[in-house]
């Protein structure tokens, strides 16, 4: 018995990273704590559940009218739409982001679903959304104070290279699954914003570089890649450090070091 609450304690105590460390793995949803909240120095009423893989969720209809009172939240087959004048943002449990003004946030392990069947999103996601600042000390502080949502026209990159980046992608990984696409977008991305490695500085940049992508942007993207496009945009990131990749069987790139394997392509970063 000793040994099974010193585990508990253990256990919640891990709160105090669960707003600054990302999550390492899938985890059953079943909670292990709570967590206090507070919106504008006020207790929320409600207390955020934290789960197995040492994230703070919050369920998503009483988060999002708790931090934005103005905002009409439905659901309709499990899909949760919030608008507001200043946002439409949607969310449902199983799927991998949270879309604000066509923003799309990675969520790595899916949205989850509470025992009363609520979409529960990582706290620090829903506030990136919507501008509302989080700071953690024993309990969950959100400040509303000048929050303004994520914009359309605010995105680091524009509408026409997304298109780009989703053709290649779809091209290059359309058969692989979420993940595996954005890893796709990371390489591209990584390319852009690299110094010293001999790539270009822009989207096209890269893509039309000779003996990479050739021919790679005149496919028909799918609605996955698309998705997968906007999220590596909007920061996702799943192969960190890596400016390569080929097919898991392929050539061992000789000057580069393989990093990650996600699903049928490895990828590769600096020696």
């Amino acid at each position: 018995m000793m040994h099974k609450r010193i585990a508990h304690i253990l256990l919640c105590l891990s709160l105090v990273l669960a707003l600054t460390v990302p999550a390492l793995a899938v985890q059953a949803p079943e909670p292990i704590c709570e967590a206090e909240l507070h919106i504008d120095g006020a207790d929320a009423g409600f207390n955020g559940t934290m789960y197995f893989d040492g994230t703070t969720h919050v369920p998503f209809a009483v988060t999002v009218q708790a931090l934005r009172p103005d905002a009409q939240v439905v659901c309709e087959n499990g899909r949760y739409t919030a608008t507001a004048e200043d946002f439409t943002m949607t969310a449902k449990a199983g799927e991998s982001y949270l879309v604000v003004n066509d923003r799309y946030l990675y969520i790595p392990d899916t949205i989850l679903t509470s025992a009363e069947g609520e979409a529960m999103v990582p706290v620090r996601i829903l506030c990136r959304a919507l501008g509302v600042g989080v700071e953690w000390d024993g309990k969950v502080n959100l400040n509303t104070q000048g929050a303004v949502p994520l914009k359309e026209e605010d995105r680091p990159y524009t509408d026409k290279e997304i298109d780009l980046i989703s053709r290649v992608i779809t091209h290059e990984a359309g058969n692989q699954s979420l993940e595996g696409k954005i890893a796709v977008g990371d390489v591209i991305l990584h390319r852009v914003e690299s110094k010293g490695l001999g790539f270009a500085d822009t989207v096209s940049g890269v893509l039309y570089q000779k003996n990479q992508f050739t021919g790679a942007t005149n496919c028909t993207p799918n609605a996955q890649s698309i998705i997968a496009a906007k999220l590596a945009a909007d920061g996702a990131e799943v192969v960190p450090g890596a400016y390569w990749f080929n097919g898991v069987n392929g050539h061992v790139f000789s000057f580069a070091k393989r990093l990650y394997v996600i699903g049928d392509h490895a990828f590769y970063g600096r020696k």
